[in-house]
């Protein structure tokens, strides 16, 4: 099991949790190298329950302790719900654990509001099928290996209730990941 966190700025675990799942698969279309990330989470009750307390407000689903554990854990992830996502590196002969390190891809900018969730590179599950945008993914190589540590940050627009702007940020580090051999479809 790969080692990680997942945080979701002002919910009611500022600690993050648990990454549970972690996957990083690579392909290759017309040339070019394309990322894969899939990413669930540990149950958001899992290292510690929380209680309703009375000055937290049930309509404030962001805030609800009891609103996240109807919903259980997260999952974040360009494969999970079908192969249309993910995020194009660049051409393959230029592919290597040299020139990954330090690099940084900006995946899926918005404006103010998401205008097509159908179109988005990473599916969420967090309270219901959310959207997620505005991804900083960077790559930190270990050493000399082909073992990464990957910084992958974004906002969250709720969706799932008809949300579509992105008010919420999620952080995400995720240690010591083999980089993946890309794959022909």
């Amino acid at each position: 099991m790969n080692r990680g966190r997942i945080a979701f700025e002002g919910n009611p675990w500022p600690e993050g949790h648990a990454v549970e799942a972690f996957e990083w698969s690579a392909r290759v279309e017309d040339g070019e190298v394309w990322f894969d990330l899939h990413l669930v989470s540990a149950a958001y009750y899992a290292e510690r329950e929380i209680e309703q307390g009375e000055d937290q407000p049930e309509d404030d689903s962001w805030k609800s302790p009891s609103v996240w554990g109807n919903y259980h854990r997260c999952t974040l992830s360009s494969t999970f719900w079908g192969e249309h996502g993910g995020f194009r590196v660049g051409p393959l002969a230029q592919l290597s654990a040299a020139a990954l390190d330090g690099a940084e891809f900006v995946v899926d900018p918005v404006g103010e509001e998401i205008d097509d969730v159908e179109d988005l590179a990473f599916g969420l599950y967090l309270l219901g099928h959310d959207s997620a945008v505005e991804h900083r993914i960077r790559f930190i190589r270990r050493g000399d290996s082909e073992r990464f540590d990957i910084l992958w940050s974004g906002r969250i627009a709720l969706t799932y209730v008809g949300r579509y702007r992105p008010d919420y940020r999620f952080q995400a580090r995720i240690e010591d990941v083999p980089m993946p051999t890309p794959r022909s479809p």
